[in-house]
């Protein structure tokens, strides 16, 4: 078992994917493949982690008025694409933000596609 990451190491390791470069979660699944496979799955969980924050923090506002105009599977999309930011995307999210990224459908499926490839 390799060691266990700390939030900046894996942050940083989302850092480097640079998801805005292209929303290329095959790409990034590449890279992904080439960590050790613990780092892998800490990775994985932990963007999961983040992205159920995400979902937990801001769900009234999406379901409530005025509300965050997605489905179900855009919200899941909307959330992923928060963490595939990164670090600082992700700490200086807001509601506006979100509302903004959904009205001007700038969000792209699915960050957190990255990582089907490990058994959960």
């Amino acid at each position: 078992m390799s060691k266990e990451l700390n939030e900046d190491e894996l942050w940083g390791l989302i850092d480097k994917f640079n998801w805005s470069l292209d929303h290329d979660y095959i790409r990034i699944r590449g890279e992904i493949e080439n960590l050790d496979l613990d780092v892998a799955n800490q990775l994985r969980e932990f963007a999961s982690e983040k992205q159920g924050e995400i979902c937990s923090q801001y769900e009234e506002d999406w379901l409530g008025e005025p509300g965050i105009e997605v489905s179900d599977d855009g919200w899941s999309d909307l959330t992923a694409e928060v963490v595939g930011r990164g670090k600082e995307f992700h700490k200086n999210i807001t509601v506006e933000k979100l509302q903004t990224m959904a009205i001007n459908d700038t969000y792209y499926e699915n960050f957190m596609y990255s990582f089907q490839f490990l058994h959960y």
